[in-house]
């Protein structure tokens, strides 16, 4: 079983520093929100905003709308509940604003409200953060009963000690209280989370103490790819083992319980496996169906693509590769696929009889519990 658990774990090594000089070239993603929260559309309503940033700072925020709403207002705050500005005057039918950011160096909340009343707020979903590649936020999302995740509680992201002394600014002027981190031993040791003053960090990981990387490696430098199985085997059996083994993830949600420790992030080494699936729990549990959770869990694809791409060409350098299949094995280490998530929710399914039942039972979430978090993080 140790085994077994260290070369899973070890899947989520490989954006260690082992890579490290070649994939920081790579490291700048474009600060996007592409994703459009998902409404259900009924007349004379906004059925989706997303935020989207130029590399100059600009800002350009889109929205789609039901019918012709006629005069838009825009509001933004440094806050998701209140202390509302107004920021600009507009038509619904022009679908989006371009403005400068109204306030550099902060977190950004925007809300539109149409002629007739309606309204929807949006933020960027990707933070502009410079030394991390994978911090995102889970608010916007709609659940199946109508109501939208919270911005601004709920965050993911990958490793944090590149952060810079202005994204430590930033994420203090943010509200952050807790860093949740699922990182092994090993990982931590190598990389660190930096200290934020006001801020609590708690150590929370998802494969104990192994994950030292060494049985990939190994595999790798001797050819021998054929005992990581097809392309994309070693992660979907590390999410069914997550499902199988979810201590970490009931720690999660006694947090996420607490008032006190949100607003918070959840993050791993690369943002992707291990809270990849915290933050498709998280979602599951506040009612958010199953085909957002994994547009969701997907969205790493697309903030790490150069840095994937690097990574991928300095393991195919290093260890002289040149067989397709093997290089395929590697590429899928580094992606994020629809199986992957799907091999937990059939985890799931089978040990529990239902994804709700693994929450009750695997998690041990009650429904007194889910109605909390709904009362919590919804709106």
């Amino acid at each position: 079983m140790m085994k077994k658990t260290a070369l899973l774990g070890a899947a989520f090594f490989l954006t260690v520093s082992p890579l490290g000089a070649a994939m920081a070239e790579a490291n700048e993603v474009p600060h996007t929100n592409t994703v459009s929260v998902q409404h259900h559309a009924k007349q004379g309503a906004f059925t989706g905003a997303t935020v989207e940033r130029a590399k100059n700072g600009a800002l350009t925020i889109h929205w789609k709308t039901s019918a012709d709403l006629g005069p838009v207002k825009v509001y933004w705050s440094t806050e998701p509940d209140g202390g509302w500005k107004e920021l600009a005057r507009t038509y619904s039918s022009y679908g989006g604003l371009h403005t400068a950011d109204p306030n550099p160096g902060s977190r950004v909340y925007f809300k539109i409200k149409g002629g007739n009343g309606s309204e929807i707020k949006t933020a960027e979903r990707l933070l502009p953060l410079q030394g991390a590649t994978n911090f995102r936020d889970l608010g916007g999302y709609r659940t199946a009963d109508g109501k939208t995740v919270k911005w601004g509680k709920l965050f993911r992201s990958d490793e944090l000690a590149g952060l810079t002394k202005a994204d430590i600014t930033f994420l203090q002027k943010s509200g952050l209280k807790t860093v949740i981190d699922y990182r092994t031993d090993d990982e931590v040791k190598q990389k660190p989370d930096p200290a934020i003053q006001g801020v609590t960090y708690v150590r929370n990981p998802v494969f104990g103490q192994s994950g030292s990387g060494t049985d990939i490696f190994a595999y790798m430098a001797a050819g021998e790819f054929d005992k990581m199985g097809k392309p994309g085997d070693v992660l979907i059996a590390a999410n069914r083992d997550m499902v199988d083994h979810p201590e970490a993830y009931k720690k999660l949600f006694d947090m996420m319980l607490d008032p006190a420790t949100t607003a918070f992030v959840q993050h791993c080494t690369a943002g992707k496996d291990r809270t990849g699936l915290g933050s498709a729990l998280m979602l599951l549990a506040l009612g958010v169906p199953k085909e957002t959770v994994v547009q969701d869990f997907l969205l790493s694809n697309q903030y790490r693509e150069g840095y994937n791409k690097a990574a991928v060409d300095a393991m195919v350098k290093q260890f002289q590769l040149t067989d397709e299949n093997a290089i395929e094995i590697i590429q899928a280490l580094m992606d994020v696929r629809p199986e992957y998530m799907n091999a937990a929710f059939n985890e799931m399914v089978k040990k529990y009889g239902s994804i709700q039942a693994f929450l009750e039972k695997g998690i041990g979430l009650s429904a007194a519990e889910q109605s909390k978090l709904k009362k919590m993080y919804l709106e």
